[in-house]
């Protein structure tokens, strides 16, 4: 019974440590995300964009290089945002891709990763 006793509070105290870790990642989480929905709110509200706003929301952009040629020339741009990571809009978000014309002669659209491939 001692045994029994014993491997059963060894297996408890192996469960208990788990799930204090579990619910640590969840907590992180959760503050992360608080975070984040303060920096969004706070931008929300702006008139202009400003470079600390941007180092609070964005932690990095990934570029790949381009593809194609002349007008058909592709080039992916991944925003990774502090907190939260990369989001990935659903491919049926959007009825058709956005497209903004930026300056003459550069137009930049929005294309789902899933369409994208």
């Amino acid at each position: 019974m001692s045994m029994k006793y014993q491997t059963e509070r060894l297996e408890l105290k192996e469960r208990i440590a788990s799930l204090e870790a579990k619910l640590k990642k969840l907590q992180t989480a959760e503050k992360n995300n608080d975070f984040f929905i303060k920096a969004v709110r706070r931008f929300m509200d702006m008139d202009t964009l400003t470079a600390p706003l941007l180092k609070e929301l964005i932690s990095r952009i990934d570029v790949s290089e381009v593809q194609g040629k002349g007008k058909n020339r592709i080039q992916h741009i991944a925003i990774n945002y502090r907190f939260v990571g990369y989001l990935e809009m659903e491919q049926d978000y959007f009825e058709k891709n956005v497209k903004q014309d930026t300056r003459q002669g550069v137009a930049v659209e929005y294309v789902p990763l899933a369409a994208s491939k």
